[in-house]
């Protein structure tokens, strides 16, 4: 399993929890996060982004401005595992 890969499981976990609905388990990664997609509403999307800093010490928003990374599962996961991936300083 890749970094990569084991990022998603966990993003995958972490939204199951967040909606009470365990077929998030197995959400395609090109799923969209919000609206068409999963549906995260701004609360959901908030309380996901404040379990991804805790979970992987990544805060999504203060580095990514327009939220491209919250597009879709995959992104998301990609964007957490390149910078978890970093030396830490």
């Amino acid at each position: 399993m890749t970094r990569l890969d084991d990022v998603t499981d966990q993003l995958r976990q972490i939204l199951a929890e967040l909606t009470g609905d365990a077929g998030m388990l197995a959400v395609a990664a090109q799923t969209p996060l919000l609206r068409d997609g999963i549906g995260l509403d701004s609360l959901r999307g908030t309380l996901l982004l404040k379990a991804v800093s805790r979970q992987f010490g990544v805060d999504v928003a203060d580095e990514d401005l327009n939220f491209d990374a919250m597009a879709t599962l995959g992104t998301l996961a990609a964007f957490v595992a390149a910078r978890t991936d970093r030396p830490r300083r």
